[in-house]
């Protein structure tokens, strides 16, 4: 009941679309539903590592390629191909243009980002050191704490929120980090780009009403 009201509160105040909400499993799943792999949003960089598959052509395909100092990955037939600041869709159109007709016949090609090497995450709030944090790959939710320090001893725990802005719109998941860490809950992964603010009341000003509209929702992923 408390938990249908909170919505009803929260879709009549926020503008635009009727936010998406999840809960308890639903909301870690939404965390991976909009990861840099499964959005294309992310642009490739020196250092990521991809996963290349031509279907059925196992020659060329790769389960591990690092994209070079020089932004370029090596690929037969096309030599070095220019990966830097592009998605991995377009990485694939590339490649798939290159094969086409001379060496594969209708290739299909399918790219995976599987670590990217070096972004920034954002920890803010009641945290000991606030900042913006290097990334390699992906972190989770515990090891971002960590490297802002750890909580202030005052924090609350079950206010940590996690914002992530897509193309589709802004994003934010709530989480209870004295769960996590009793292993009653998992930590979620994190990805570069993403923002932490630990207690309600230091998120940014465009976030904090909605947020305290719905102070029910515990483990929640929605779009605002």
């Amino acid at each position: 009941m408390y938990l249908s009201t909170a919505l009803l509160l929260l879709a009549a105040c926020a503008p635009g679309p009727r936010p998406q909400a999840a809960t308890g499993s639903s909301a870690y799943a939404s965390l991976e539903t909009t990861s840099v792999a499964n959005t294309g949003g992310y642009r490739l960089s020196s250092g990521d590592e991809l996963s290349i598959n031509v279907y059925y052509e196992p020659e060329l395909s790769f389960a591990r390629v690092v994209v070079d100092s020089g932004g370029k990955i090596p690929f037969p037939y096309l030599g070095y191909v220019t990966a830097e600041g592009k998605t991995a869709e377009e990485l694939a159109s590339t490649i798939t243009a290159g094969l086409s007709g001379r060496y594969v016949v209708d290739p299909q090609v399918s790219i995976s980002v599987l670590q990217a090497a070096s972004q920034k995450l954002v920890v803010e709030g009641e945290v000991q050191k606030p900042g913006s944090f290097a990334l390699k790959g992906r972190s989770s939710l515990l090891e971002a704490l960590a490297l802002a320090g750890g909580p202030q001893r005052t924090a609350r725990l079950d206010e940590v929120i996690v914002f992530r802005h897509r193309a589709d719109g802004d994003y934010a998941a709530r989480f209870d980090v004295a769960r996590i860490r009793a292993g009653i809950d998992r930590d979620p992964v994190l990805e570069g780009g993403d923002t932490v603010v630990v207690g309600i009341n230091h998120a940014s000003r465009m976030y904090r009403d909605i947020l305290q509209v719905a102070p029910l929702l515990t483990l929640v992923f929605l779009r605002l």
